[in-house]
């Protein structure tokens, strides 16, 4: 194909869908037409279902414009909100449309939509752009949770691997059925300014015989946010307040939790899949949720009304000196002061700090029904390859690979470049959702027992004995026991 046919790109935006309320996003790339007659891939469209918001659309969009500037291939992409591209994409799915070639999967949807997707190992041994797939510069924990599944048990755990190999997913009984394209994680977002305030430090160090510094633990955490939640313009009342938690009764609330819980040394489940959140490391984790709620008032006195979007617009207009979501929160220019970033904080056990701060994966996968199936894959090889992850650095995408964190040190915007240090090191050591076809019916059981405990519904074991009794039963019901 004559590369000057293809220089300049027509781009049609179909917008009804949002007219109609809905958020939905239909979007035509195509190269502009040559003067000969149009080449088979200049007829041929590659169908791209996506999420418009939570996947990072910005970034992804702007390389396939370039991929189809290269290739001469259209792309039909189709973004829509979480909730209405998880009831498509399983719909499409169950019915074995090929409607759309490549798509967005989030991962807890993958152990019930798996069997409608193709394997990728076969294609990454026949890949002819080694360079652009390069298996061992994706992170290993946010590759294998990701997109590593044993087909005929996907709630298998993926081999512990520090480096991603095929040869180590393959020969351990599991296949690859994505590539990750975006990645969060839990991280704390903090008010520089304050921390470094004179004032503030001096005050401090005589409170409490210690430089103020970022706290590593969940103890020198809540004494950090003890000393900043106050009074600051002397009219009686507090208006800053320590930390922001997310305790609505929300998906939010159940990873806060979780994280909590995996830095505890707690876990959803033991091996068999036995409910194990109502443990001592469990109702330890609650219990110091709560703690902050409820004894030391370090939160919003609303904090349980908040998810991600709440806690974002607290943070924004200066309401907390710190605040804990899955990206870069940024203070109102009116404000002012300045941000800075910080992983999440764990508890000491035996001289090692433990952290465990939730994460979560959006993957790039082939539908098994498509006619397409091999250049789907190029253009997913594509999206997610080492050079595509450097240019979404300037959207802020949160990237998956080693080599785009390691470019990420070079932005010169010194606060967003920290941000990508703690979110790469925090992606290193995150825990993921568990492997289960019922998780949604889980996460609003466990959501329904923090939620009552920080009413004062019940008590933290209490609260955490009788969601684990609730989950049993739905474990049993999806198959995952016998009796």
């Amino acid at each position: 194909m004559n590369k000057n046919h293809v220089l300049l790109l027509k781009i049609v935006f179909t917008l009804l869908a949002f007219a109609a309320g809905t958020g939905c996003l239909n979007r035509m790339i195509e190269p502009a037409k040559p003067d000969e007659k149009e080449s088979r891939a200049q007829q041929q469209v590659l169908r791209v279902l996506y999420s418009n918001h939570e996947a990072g659309p910005e970034a992804v969009i702007d390389a396939m414009e370039t991929y189809s500037r290269q290739t001469g291939i259209r792309i039909e992409v189709e973004a829509l909100p979480y909730n209405n591209l998880q009831e498509k994409v399983f719909s499409e799915l169950a019915q074995g449309k090929g409607t759309y070639d490549l798509i967005a999967v989030d991962t807890p949807w993958m152990p019930k939509v798996i069997e409608h997707l193709e394997p990728l190992s076969s294609y990454i041994k026949q890949s002819n752009h080694p360079d652009s797939i390069k298996l061992d510069d994706f992170i290993a924990k946010v590759f294998l949770d990701t997109s590593v599944f044993r087909p005929d048990s996907p709630q298998a755990e993926p081999p512990s691997l520090e480096t991603v190999s095929l040869d180590g997913i393959t020969s351990a009984g599991f296949e690859i059925w994505s590539l990750p394209i975006q990645s969060n994680a839990l991280t704390v977002s903090y008010r520089k300014d304050l921390f470094e305030s004179p004032q503030y430090r001096e005050e401090f160090r005589r409170l409490y015989g210690r430089e103020l510094e970022i706290p590593r633990t969940f103890g020198e955490y809540a004494q950090v946010a003890k000393f900043f939640t106050r009074d600051t313009d002397g009219d009686g009342k507090t208006d800053l307040y320590g930390t922001t938690l997310m305790g609505s009764r929300h998906e939010a609330n159940f990873v806060d939790f979780k994280s909590f819980l995996n830095s505890f040394g707690g876990r959803l489940f033991d091996d068999d899949f036995e409910p194990a959140l109502q443990s001592k490391e469990g109702v330890e984790a609650l219990q110091t949720y709560g703690s902050w709620i409820n004894e030391y008032k370090i939160t919003p006195p609303d904090v349980l009304t908040y998810t991600w979007d709440e806690v974002s617009v607290v943070f924004e207009f200066g309401k907390a000196a710190m605040g804990m979501n899955y990206h870069n929160m940024r203070l109102n220019p009116k404000v002012g002061g300045e941000v800075g970033y910080f992983m999440f904080p764990g508890t000491m056990e035996g001289g090692a700090l433990i952290r465990g701060p939730h994460f979560g994966s959006w993957g790039l996968a082939i539908n098994r029904y498509s006619r397409q199936k091999e250049d789907a894959y190029a253009l997913a090889e594509y999206l997610t390859s080492p050079q595509s992850q450097m240019g979404y650095l300037k959207f802020n995408h949160h990237v998956t690979r080693k080599s785009a964190y390691e470019q990420a040190q070079h932005i010169t915007d010194p606060s967003l470049r920290e941000y990508y240090r703690v979110l790469g090191d925090s992606l290193r050591v995150g825990v993921g959702r568990p492997r289960i076809t019922n998780y949604e019916q889980v996460s609003d059981a466990v959501q329904s027992a923090v939620h009552e405990y920080l009413t004062g519904e019940k008590t933290a074991q209490d609260a955490l004995s009788d969601a684990a009794a609730e989950v049993r039963g739905l474990m049993r019901q999806a198959g995952y026991h016998k009796s």
